[in-house]
């Protein structure tokens, strides 16, 4: 009697299995299509089930379960596939779905993220991927490929077991599909497929890329890749077997051969890593083919694999990018140092490194510097090697440009192009005297004013730069140069990152536009002239948020009579405070309206070119000694006032200098005397 009582509960509890109702992730999709368009995961539901407050939840890059979908609208299901996608036209065209389809933007597993779902008790019912964890590198990676879930494999409740699914090979997807060619992505894709019964069919499973197995003849092996391969249902060991030229192994830097075995254990592999390489000795050649694993009664799955022999003929090389400009105002050079990184390989002579005439390079920053330099390889390489260049000093004023040239005996020449200029003297003819934050629609209008203290002939030789939440400057970072025309003294020059709001709030057009202006209230700009900086508005390394100078929505405008000022000086500006353009779309409508024409400057410089060629450096100077210099260079007088309108020194240039004494910090009136046309300089003492 209890063998008959026995009997039943089996035949009811197997009953009750085959009827159970169940969700369960059967696969995923990571598309090749355009954009990625359609991405989908496949779910399927054994019985009836209800999925009103069931969610998929993604992971993404192992950073928790916390991208929810509510899978609410699919409904009640029976025994019916759903799908979850980021495109639903792309579903419908690759596979003839129509049906129990749901669109989610929040489908978007690049490959390495995981799925669980939830039901409306919040139980967690199935998962794909580890919690916790980043896929990339892991035996579950899918990157433009797609998992399945093997046949009779029931919903796991959160504890996920690679073995449960099986994979494409990555990257399988890429240029396939109706989306990318004529053939539809069903014929890799197994979506529809999934049985609640079990399997028996004996099966491999292979996953990973390989990048190209590459080296130089005569410098083999390769380095190595790696992929994964795992089994279920096997009657007989898995045998994996490298393509003609490569070798396979079951361990990182041995026991490679043509081929391996992966001994299964009760009809499984588990998931084992095998390494591969391209072999040594070959020659110079392309080389590729398959890597397949095969068991008996199991489709073979295959991987493709590539590799380069490159012949071992000297090779140079040039890193770092194109130096930057390599500048310096007229009598203070060098130059700034800029560097690049050279190397070599197979070099049977000295590496040269060579610059073009009025640059120079060395080995050291700072010192060493001559026309060309010299690496002696070691076993014929010359590792990477920072290489320092610069223009050279006692040049003209001009501009300068030629090609650092890297050689060696029967390598190619490898070069890097380089330029420089030699600036006149600063005239600090150009002021910065105002910056706006505005209260118009993006924040507008945005931008600074400047006004030009003397005739200016060129302006291109300006330019400006903003430096946003206290960036800091390298002193060469001109964003913004102007174009070459004149400017006559005491003009205006409006500078915004647009037009049409400038305009509906100042009432007349900007000058210039630049997306280089877009300054917040806590910016800083920067002002030069041939390369130096010549004006500064607030302190380049620090965030305005909170300071003195903020002009957050509101305005900072120069004090007359003050400016340039090479470094920030916060006294020579006032400030509307924030938010004081609020409240009106134009400037005489705001609170506290930006002050145009206010500025004015008596001790501009209005007779800049009354001596021709005159230049006056180094400016500002920190020494007892100025230079001065003019095309007639004749007799000169020289008065220099203080800002007090006192004469501090009164000389005559001997040799084209001049002895300043050991004046105090400050700025100074210089009037210069030639053959009886005068011409004023603004000076600044450090």
């Amino acid at each position: 009697m209890k063998k008959i009582y026995f009997l039943v509960l089996t035949m009811l509890f197997s009953f009750g299995l085959s009827n159970a109702q169940e969700v369960v992730i059967t696969g995923y999709l990571d598309s090749g299509c355009p954009s990625q368009l359609g991405r989908t995961v496949e779910i399927y539901v054994n019985g009836t089930v209800d999925l009103t407050g069931w969610n998929l939840v993604r992971q993404s890059n192992g950073g928790g379960f916390t991208t929810n979908i509510d899978l609410t609208t699919l409904g009640s299901l029976t025994n019916s596939f759903a799908y979850i996608t980021n495109d639903v036209a792309t579903v419908t065209a690759e596979f003839g779905i129509t049906t129990n389809i749901l669109l989610s933007a929040a489908i978007n597993d690049n490959g390495d993220d995981a799925f669980q779902l939830i039901n409306a008790s919040s139980a967690v019912i199935d998962r794909f991927g580890e919690g916790g964890v980043d896929g990339t590198g892991t035996a579950w990676e899918h990157v433009d490929s797609y998992y399945y879930r093997v046949n009779g494999v029931p919903a796991n409740a959160g504890v996920f077991n690679v073995l449960d699914f099986t994979f494409g090979a990555q990257n399988v997807l890429d240029n396939q599909g109706l989306c990318n060619s004529a053939t539809a992505l069903s014929t890799i894709v197994p979506f529809g497929s999934y049985s609640t019964t079990a399997t028996t069919t004996p099966t491999i499973n292979l996953s990973g890329s390989i990048p190209s197995l590459d080296y130089f003849e005569g410098n083999g092996p390769s380095s190595e890749g790696t992929f994964n391969i795992s089994g279920i249902n096997l009657t007989q060991d898995i045998t994996v077997t490298a393509p003609t030229n490569f070798e396979v192994s079951l361990s990182t830097g041995s026991g490679f051969g043509p081929s391996v075995t992966l001994t299964q254990t009760g009809g499984t592999v588990n998931t084992t890593t095998v390494y591969v390489r391209l072999a040594a000795g070959l020659t110079a050649n392309t080389y590729n083919g398959d890597v397949t694993a095969s068991s008996t009664g199991a489709t073979n799955v295959t991987l493709s694999l590539n590799g380069i022999v490159t012949a071992a003929t000297p090779q140079l090389t040039i890193t770092g990018g194109t130096p930057g400009a390599l500048n310096y105002s007229f009598g203070s050079g060098p130059s700034n140092e800029e560097s690049i990184f050279v190397e070599g390989l197979f070099l049977t002579s000295n590496l040269t490194i060579t610059a073009p005439t009025n640059f120079e390079v060395s080995l050291t920053s700072g010192s060493g510097f001559a026309n060309s330099v010299s690496l002696t390889p070691s076993s014929g390489t010359v590792a990477s090697t920072e290489i320092f260049v610069r223009l050279a000093s006692g040049l003209a004023i001009n501009s300068y440009s030629g090609n650092v040239t890297v050689s060696s005996t029967s390598a190619t020449d490898q070069i890097v192009a380089v330029m420089g200029n030699v600036f006149g003297s600063a005239t600090n003819s150009l002021v910065i005297i105002g910056v706006y934050d505005g209260p118009n629609p993006g924040g507008n209008p945005k931008g600074v004013e400047l006004y030009s203290l003397a005739a200016i002939p060129d302006l291109s030789l300006f330019g400006i730069s903003s430096v946003t939440n206290g960036a800091g400057t390298n002193g060469s970072n001109i964003e913004f140069t102007f174009p070459a025309v004149a400017v006559t003294a005491g003009e205006s020059i409006f500078v915004a990152t647009e037009a049409v709001e400038f305009n509906n709030f100042f009432g007349f057009a900007p000058d210039y536009t630049t997306g280089v202006v877009s300054i917040n209230g806590d910016d800083a700009i920067e002002l030069y002239e041939n390369g130096t900086i010549i004006d500064t508005f607030g302190d380049v390394n620090a965030d305005g948020t909170g300071t003195a100078w903020e002009y957050l929505d509101g305005w900072a405008y120069r004090v007359s009579n003050t400016g340039p000022d090479g470094t920030f000086v916060i006294g020579n500006w006032t400030f509307s405070g924030i938010n004081q353009l609020e409240g009106g779309t134009t400037n005489a409508a705001t609170t506290v309206p930006y002050p145009l024409n206010q500025y004015s400057n008596t001790l501009s410089v209005n007779d800049i070119n009354a001596i021709n060629g005159l230049a006056m450096y180094p400016n500002p100077v920190s020494g007892t000694v100025l230079n001065i210099t003019s095309d007639l260079n004749s007799d000169m007088n020289v008065a220099i006032f203080d800002m007090l309108g006192k004469e501090v020194v009164n000389a005559n240039v001997v040799n084209n200098t001049v002895t300043i004494g050991d004046l105090n910090a400050g700025i100074y009136i210089v009037k210069i005397t030639e053959d009886g046309k005068t011409a004023t300089r603004k000076l600044v003492v450090k």
